[in-house]
């Protein structure tokens, strides 16, 4: 055995290792890659005025309509039980405890900071998200989608562009229709229940008060991101795998699955960041 062929066999097991630690971290690395260039073309193509012709417009409304106006009484419903089942509990215990200065403290800092993104995020990912991978499945899935290449048309223009500006819009919109829900409600069900003797105007001068200038900055810009993260997962997924948009059993799950990660990891990072 000569000296060549000793050295590329002992070098043909720690090439195998970094093959296997490459094609790992390729597949690891592919899908947020994929996500995060969708998120710069939509941007792109968001700010170009030739962009937003009859087709486009149309869909954005349609999508602000599903994803927006038709989620407004799910929200205040559910901002009904987080207001009775933590604003309240809050007014409550901290005034039987002698702590009422800090109730805004509290409110801001689980309500606004955290829970209402979150939670707007996560219902706007099972009806609107679910809705969408199951419109965009279908046409990826089918012939449909190379007809409207064919006629050229840009799928990204007509099919995710409009998405993902409509659910990050909503997202905002609801987000502070959400807050304000809690907080409203919240004080109702205290000022029933005579815990509370604090008016409703005193008491958001309260939780304004305790907000910081971030916190102003912070609540919008969570709301945005959250919205176009999800809108952009179900996009990504729905267009990315054409063999998996065809079995929608298999597509709604993961779509969905994913969402709920991206939602989580936008409002960990921006609180870490903010």
């Amino acid at each position: 055995m000569t000296a060549t062929t000793r050295g590329s066999a002992a070098l043909a097991l720690p090439r195998r290792v970094l093959a296997a630690v490459g094609d790992g971290a390729i597949a690891l690395l592919r899908w947020p890659c994929f996500v995060a260039a969708l998120g710069a073309a939509v941007t792109t193509a968001a700010a170009a005025p030739a962009t937003w012709r009859r087709p486009v417009r149309s869909e954005f409304q349609r999508m602000m309509r599903i994803a927006g106006t038709r989620a407004v009484w799910a929200t205040l419903g559910a901002s009904a039980l987080v207001g009775v089942a933590m604003v309240y509990q809050a007014l409550y215990w901290l005034g039987a405890a002698g702590q009422d200065r800090l109730v805004g403290t509290v409110i801001t800092g689980v309500l606004v900071r955290e829970l209402a993104p979150v939670v707007v995020g996560l219902m706007l990912a099972g009806r609107a998200g679910t809705l969408t991978l199951i419109e965009l499945g279908t046409v990826r899935g089918s012939a449909r989608f190379a007809a409207l290449e064919a006629s050229g048309i840009d799928p990204l223009l007509l099919l995710v562009v409009p998405r993902v500006l409509a659910f990050a819009l909503a997202s905002v919109s609801l987000t502070v229709i959400f807050v304000a829900g809690a907080l409203v409600t919240g004080w109702a069900a205290s000022f029933a229940a005579a815990s509370s003797n604090v008016g409703l105007l005193a008491f958001l001068d309260d939780v304004l008060r305790a907000m910081a200038a971030g916190d102003f900055v912070l609540l919008p810009l969570k709301g945005v991101l959250i919205g176009a993260v999800v809108g952009l997962i179900c996009c990504a997924t729905a267009l990315g795998a054409p063999e998996l948009a065809r079995t929608p059993t298999r597509l709604i799950p993961r779509g969905f699955a994913y969402a709920i990660l991206g939602t989580f990891l936008v409002s960990g990072v921006v609180s870490l960041v903010l």
